[in-house]
């Protein structure tokens, strides 16, 4: 037992001597190195500021250059730092905020441009050159050109006819009641199926109901049973014969409409008319009056007697000669003439006066613009449901010719090309005014008042 005890204390001592140099080993002998090398390290900086004192004090002016450019490389590593310093905040600044907003480059503000309505458009055309007109027309700016089936017309966004002209509702309520003092008027635009639609009102509205002369009053007609001329009549004479004879059409042929007299008829008058390709009506006059009523045995050349009708129009109005009624049915641009006539004759002859010329078809086009039923003679097969309107059930028209037969008047075939085109632009206004015609009547067929 006393044997362990002595060897456990000799394992004691020996444990505690090994740790004892471990500590030496790992602690303090490197505690004196480190001793020993600040030491060294003082001695060389001390020698070293010895040796700089000694070389300042011999070479002062070195020293000092030395100095300097000690100086002059810190500076510049300071300012290299400081810019560094500047781009790390100016990037660490630049991922905290949110990113900056394109600049806004001002776009020039254009004016947008207006597009001008349809009717203005088309009225702006009387302002050009005949043949420029005429080539924008000929572009079928209204679309009725390529109409094949009227009655499949769609109405479309952009409308011709304006609702703050258009017919009265009161009139045609009126006469589909079968009011007093309701009636139709008729204005036979000469040569464009007119004499047809006698008939065909009789059919609706009954014979007694329509004078016997072709619907045309015979009250101061210089032959008796013959046209009366009511379209020079005054309002008052109209009344009291449509309360006499209790007729509910009249019609009017060879004066011009009668727009200021009416309007004191606004609320009694349904108003109607046919209208026709201008070229093919006038072949259509000379055919009936130049050749079938022509007592000369040659018949004139088609485009000599048409230019020697149109002079013979423009010479003198209506007023000036009452009795010769066929002065004006072969004129240029009778259509436009017709419709726009006023008081003060400013209408009867523009003489080529291209604003005089818009102004004429302006009139012309308000004037239409208030009729009830406008057929153009290409689609009036498809009219039935204007005459509806009126009251009207008997809706089959028909040609009616009281001269020979019925016969085509295709203005292309009966001219030569030159006189053709020539013909074309001198009645470029009733050209216009076509155009203008078959869109209303489309419009008044398939469109909302």
């Amino acid at each position: 037992m006393g044997s362990d005890d002595g060897a456990k204390g000799r394992e004691g001592k020996g444990a505690a001597s090994l740790g004892t140099l471990l500590f030496l080993v790992c602690f303090v002998a490197p505690m004196l190195l480190v001793e020993q090398y600040l030491v060294r390290r003082r001695g060389l900086t001390l020698a070293k500021l010895k040796g700089e004192v000694q070389a300042v004090r011999a070479h002062p002016g070195q020293a000092i250059g030395d100095a300097v450019r000690i100086v002059e490389g810190e500076a510049r590593d300071a300012i290299e730092r400081g810019r560094n310093l500047e781009r790390h905040i100016e990037a660490m600044l630049h991922r905290q905020r949110p990113p900056e907003a394109p600049p806004v480059v001002a776009t020039p503000v254009v004016p947008q441009k207006v597009k001008k309505p349809l009717r203005d458009m088309l009225l702006d055309l009387a302002l050009l050159a005949p043949r420029d007109a005429l080539a924008v027309l000929d572009k079928d700016p209204l679309g009725v050109e390529r109409v094949t089936n009227a009655s499949e017309w769609r109405c479309p966004a952009e409308r011709l006819l304006s609702s703050s002209n258009a017919p009265s509702r009161e009139a045609l309520r009126r006469m589909r009641e079968n009011r007093d003092g309701a009636f139709l008027w008729f204005d036979h635009l000469s040569k464009a199926g007119g004499t047809s639609f006698c008939k065909f009102a009789r059919k609706n509205v009954g014979f007694k109901s329509t004078p016997r002369y072709y619907c045309m009053p015979s009250d101061g007609a210089d032959i008796p049973g013959t046209d009366g001329r009511v379209g020079r009549w005054p309002a008052s004479q109209l009344r009291e014969y449509l309360q006499r004879t209790r007729h509910r059409v009249v019609a009017s042929e060879w004066d011009p409409f009668p727009a200021q007299m009416l309007e004191s008829f606004r609320d009694d008058a349904v108003l109607a008319s046919i209208i026709r390709d201008p070229l093919d009506r006038l072949v259509s006059a000379h055919k009936f009056w130049g050749v079938l009523n022509n007592p000369s045995k040659n018949a004139p050349d088609p485009v000599k007697w048409l230019r020697n009708m149109d002079k013979r129009a423009r010479s003198r109005t209506m007023a000036q000669a009452p009795r010769d009624y066929l002065q004006q049915v072969a004129r240029n641009n009778f259509a436009v003439w017709k419709f726009a006539f006023s008081t003060d004759g400013r209408f009867h002859d523009c003489k080529g006066d291209a604003a005089c010329g818009r102004a004429a078809l302006q009139a012309a086009v308000a004037t239409l613009s208030k009729f009830h039923v406008l057929a153009p003679t290409t689609w009036q097969a498809h009219a039935g449901p204007l005459y509806a309107r009126l009251g009207w059930s008997k809706l089959e028209e028909e040609h009616v010719v009281n001269i020979g037969t019925v016969q085509d008047s295709s203005s292309r075939r009966a001219l030569p090309d030159a006189d053709y085109a020539a013909l074309r632009e001198a009645n470029v206004l009733d050209e216009i005014l076509w155009h203008w015609a078959r869109r209303a009547f489309l419009e008044s067929l398939h469109c909302a008042p």
